[in-house]
Formats: C-alpha cells, structure tokens, sequence
C-alpha cells in the first residue's frame, strides 16, 4: 500500500479551512497534512487547530513550507496573484501542486507556472471542481455516448451568483481588486468557462463579451456576457453576482439536454433538481447515481479533486484540470475582458508579448480602448473614463 502523501496548505482563508483541509483530513488513507503557512496570526491558528498540527508545524512564511522535506505536496490557497512565486518555488523544490483557481491572475504568470511544473516533472493540477459535480459528469457522459447527437451550442447562466467576502483577517474585498484577483465576477467564477468547455466539447479559439459593474463605482465587473466559440461550435456563459436565473443547456443535432436547479438557481448556491434529455422520442428526466440526487456540496467536489490529485501522482494519470488546461481557460477569461473592451472578437492564445497576456485585466490601460468603451466609460479595471467634452457656447 503507497504511504499518503504528505501535504502542506499556504493560505488559511476561508476556502482553504472549509473545504481543502476537511477534503484531505475525509481521506486518511491517501493524504496528512503536515504542514501550514499563512502570514495572518488567527488564521494560521485556526488552520492549526482545525487540521490537529503541533505548533512547529505552521509557518508565517510559505517558503519556509516549501522547504520542509515532510512535504510531498503543496496546496495553494492563496489569492491568485501569489499563486506564481509560490508554485515555481514549489516546483524548484520537486513538490507536487494543487492550486486553486484561478491558476494566476494573468497568463504570463500561469504559463511560468506551467513551464516551472513541466521542467521540474511535477504534477501541477487546479481546482477546477466543478467538473466533478455528478450531473456535469453525467451530462459529459451523455454526449460522449451520442445521446443528443452533435452538439451545437452549450449554455452556462451563472446569474444568480453570490458576492462572498474573503476571510476577514486579510483583505474581504481583495476580490474586487483588479490587479489583485485579475477580474470580478467572471474571474471568480470562471468555473463556468471550464464547464461550458468541457460540454461543448472542443477547444475555445475565440471569444466576444460585454461586461459591466454590479454597483457603480466598482473596480471591477459584476456581470460578463461571453460567447465562446471553438472551430465548429458555440457557447455562452452568463455570469453574474445577483439574483438572475442559472442552468445549464446542451443542443445537440439529434436532442437537447437541460439540467436544472432549484427555483433556476445558479450552481452550486441552488441543489441540483433535474437532468433532462429531450430526443424525437420524447423528454426523459434522468436519474442520478443513489445518494447524488441532489448536487454535492463544493466539500464533496474538493474531495473529489484532492484524489484525483492523488490518482495523478501515484498512478502517473493525467489531473482532470492540468495546469496547461487552466491556463487555457484563464487566457479564454482574459480574452472576453479585452473583448469587452475594445469591442471585437479576440483570439486565443493570446499574444505572448502583448500586453493583457502580460499584465491581464490591467495591461487594458495599454490598449487603444475607444472612448465609448463601456468599460472605460465605467472605470473599470483601473482604465480613466474619457472626458465628455463641452460643446462650444454651453
């Protein structure tokens, strides 16, 4: 039987103590945390605490966990623009990786993150969890196996989002930070980007958006309005913080698959409530396996990743979310930001010495973005509204 592997966490935010350490402590077999990092005094007692460690087991420095040799594996729970320094590191060391998402908050710091992991031969994975709530795998499963036909177009409403302040002894409002989480709403939540992805089926080329800010004044978006489109098909993913609908919506050449939550809510906020698959027979709502008839809390997902993190380690399987695949979807995230600004399609990849690969939403400052840009008229991602001039005699 393979030892378990050894576990260090760098941040004791809120996603860190409520989900990551609860998911490794649930699989004794196959994890131990022996180690935390976290600069913030009371959340790295509460992580102490709450994962049992002595201690000289936690640390105020995070490269002081890098460097311990009882650390096979390092989590990173930090806010994305950490995540580079602290995975290199990692990687340099010889560690393993499980990052949280966003993998960076702009793509030149997740392709560093990418090339530090595939020079070291580490596995790099991301927690990409949603591709393990059980009706996105059975919706998955349904294309795969050709139920609905081709599919044709895929839609992700993410509406009715909640705005969730990060852990009060650090900054609760660093989400609303451009230069800090990269992005609002679509960034937070660009877990239905990967999902609109990975049921389409093909890999996103090009993407157009519209966003705008939920209250006025804010940094950042509120809602993002994007159109994906690969070589043969499209999806849309709607997104927003609020009380708008959620759901998703497959359209194949030969059927239609919906899955619904209660009272079309957004995922995960709202149980999952039903999958139907529409065909020229007729409308069939489909069971889900015993015990998974409702969506799994994000816990159960957590778990989900962290062994099959595991899996991708000792078996030398490939991690559902892969560290090129993550940057992939953040260059797809990034690309609908600078669509929404300029007000055209924009291409992925996207131009490796260009500015928004470099810098992310805030390289837009360097871009020609016109005057009557909503997103200049609005300020937002740190970009100055253009002056309304005075009409000569007024």
């Amino acid at each position: 039987m393979t030892a378990p592997l050894r576990v260090g966490i760098v941040g004791c935010g809120n996603v860190a103590l409520n989900f990551h350490v609860p998911a490794y402590l649930a699989l004794p077999d196959r994890f131990t945390i022996t180690a935390l990092a976290d600069p913030t005094p009371e959340r790295l007692e509460l992580g102490r605490t709450g994962a049992g460690l002595a201690p000289e087991q936690v640390h105020s420095d995070a490269f002081a966990l890098i460097a311990r040799e009882d650390v096979d594996v390092v989590d990173v729970c930090t806010p994305q623009h950490l995540h580079r320094d602290l995975v290199v590191a990692a990687a340099a060391a010889g560690k393993h990786i499980l990052c949280e998402k966003p993998l960076a908050a702009t793509p030149a710091d997740a392709a560093a993150m990418v090339e530090a992991a595939d020079a070291a031969g580490v596995v790099l994975g991301v927690v990409h969890n949603y591709l393990f709530f059980p009706e996105i795998i059975a919706a998955r499963n349904l294309i795969d196996d050709g139920a609905i036909g081709e599919v044709r177009t895929v839609a992700v409403d993410m509406l009715g989002v909640v705005d969730s302040p990060g852990a009060a002894g650090y900054r609760p409002q660093w989400r609303h930070d451009p230069a800090a989480a990269g992005g609002g709403v679509l960034m937070d939540m660009l877990h239905g980007v990967y999902l609109a992805e990975h049921l389409v089926a093909e890999p996103v080329e090009r993407v157009s958006a519209h966003v705008d800010a939920a209250t006025p004044g804010d940094a950042v978006e509120g809602l993002a309005l994007c159109r994906l489109e690969t070589a043969h098909r499209t999806a849309l993913v709607n997104i927003g913080w609020g009380f708008g609908p959620g759901g998703i919506r497959i359209n194949g050449s030969k059927g239609r698959i919906v899955l619904r939550y209660r009272d079309d809510g957004t995922i995960p906020w709202a149980p999952f409530e039903a999958l139907q698959v529409t065909t020229d027979a007729g409308t069939e709502t489909l069971d889900l396996p015993p015990g998974q008839e409702l969506a799994p809390l994000i816990a159960d997902a957590l778990r989900a990743t962290v062994a099959d993190l595991a899996d991708a380690v000792t078996a030398g399987q490939t991690p559902a979310a892969p560290g090129r695949a993550a940057l992939h979807t953040l260059e797809a995230t990034v690309a609908a930001y600078t669509s929404a600004a300029l007000g055209r399609s924009v291409d992925i990849p996207l131009p490796a010495d260009g500015p928004v690969h470099r810098h992310g939403v805030t390289g837009l400052a360097e871009l020609d973005v016109p005057a009557a840009s909503g997103v200049r008229r609005r300020g937002l991602f740190g970009l100055t509204p253009t002056p309304t001039s005075t009409p000569a005699g007024s």
